[in-house]
């Protein structure tokens, strides 16, 4: 294979029409847009939703445990907390482990997110009834197994 060879216009047109990159990103953003509108009223964006939502679920969880849960990359995952944290809506506390650091709602935190619930209510069932009910639930099931598919390629090339 050549790779200083210049792109056809056949595989430039491959990259909008069926690169998972491009077209799940591409997704992402429309998505984010909807959500971030519905939580406007609230004042979170959609990832600050779902890591209250994540904290909520745990009691407590670790940073470590919450980047992994979420497939983050730590630094993205640090300035959400420190936003969260800033606003009163999440507690930071020392585990047993120095390093380590444990994150819990605050009673703030429990408040926004029983405001911002019932508006992410309404953007999934507003997508899935433009989508379809069952195509929308099967769309996020395949969306979750790339994501599967996608962390199993990544550990392998770590290893």
């Amino acid at each position: 294979m050549n790779h200083d060879a210049p792109p056809t216009a056949e595989e430039l047109a491959a990259v909008g029409s069926c690169c998972a990159a491009f077209n799940i990103r591409k997704a992402s953003r429309v998505i984010t847009r909807l959500y971030a509108e519905a939580f406007a009223p609230v004042g979170v964006e959609p990832t600050q939703f779902m890591l209250l939502a994540a904290c909520a679920r745990q009691g407590t969880v670790t940073v470590g445990a919450l980047a992994s849960r979420m497939s983050m990359d730590p630094s993205a995952l640090a300035r959400n907390v420190a936003i969260l944290q800033r606003r009163g809506l999440l507690k930071i506390a020392f585990g047993a482990d120095r390093r380590v650091r444990d994150l819990s709602l605050s009673a703030k935190g429990r408040k926004t997110l029983s405001r911002a619930l019932p508006l992410w209510r309404e953007v999934q069932a507003k997508l899935a009834g433009q989508f379809g009910d069952d195509r929308f639930g099967a769309a996020v099931e395949m969306m979750k197994g790339i994501t599967r598919s996608g962390e199993a390629l990544l550990d392998r090339s770590l290893s």
